[in-house]
């Protein structure tokens, strides 16, 4: 397993493409970036796949899924 990467890693990809794109293309982004079996984490040491980090991230505001595409959301992310 590689190093454990934070959910700010995969905004970082996300605000490359403009803060907007389509979820396939976030998903083939990290997997390029991070291969795919990254694990990402939290500021709390939870630990979450790639779907997991998508959701965590969805949920806590830090980006907006609509049908199948991903923006940046109202919350900013933390910086680590």
């Amino acid at each position: 397993m590689g190093e454990t990467l934070y959910g700010h890693d995969l905004l970082r990809l996300l605000i490359e493409r403009g803060g907007i794109c389509s979820l396939d293309q976030l998903r083939a982004d990290a997997a390029a970036a991070y291969g795919v079996e990254a694990t990402f984490c939290n500021c709390h040491g939870d630990t979450f796949d790639l779907e997991g980090v998508l959701g965590f991230l969805a949920r806590k505001g830090k980006i907006a899924l609509d049908g199948g595409r991903v923006s940046l959301g109202d919350v900013p992310a933390c910086q680590h």
